[in-house]
């Protein structure tokens, strides 16, 4: 069980790195991060599903921490 979810975890570390690099970098700098961050998670097309598998993934990444946490105990 320990193994399978040491599996998964490093599966979705993985694809954490994996989409976020996939990303297109915005280039607005700081500022746009402030007050202009409507659409967060409202993207279309490409953008909004590699905004919305990199969530999965980091929710993913979460949860499977805490797991691996409880277990260790």
């Amino acid at each position: 069980m320990q193994i399978l979810v040491y599996i998964l975890y490093v599966v979705a570390a993985l694809g954490v790195v994996l989409f976020v690099l996939l990303q297109t970098p915005k280039q607005s700098g700081l500022s746009s991060g402030m007050g202009g961050g409507s659409d967060l998670f409202g993207g279309k097309g490409v953008e909004g599903g590699l905004i919305r598998m990199t969530s999965i993934f980091g929710g993913l990444f979460m949860v499977l921490a805490l797991v691996l946490n409880f277990i260790a105990r």
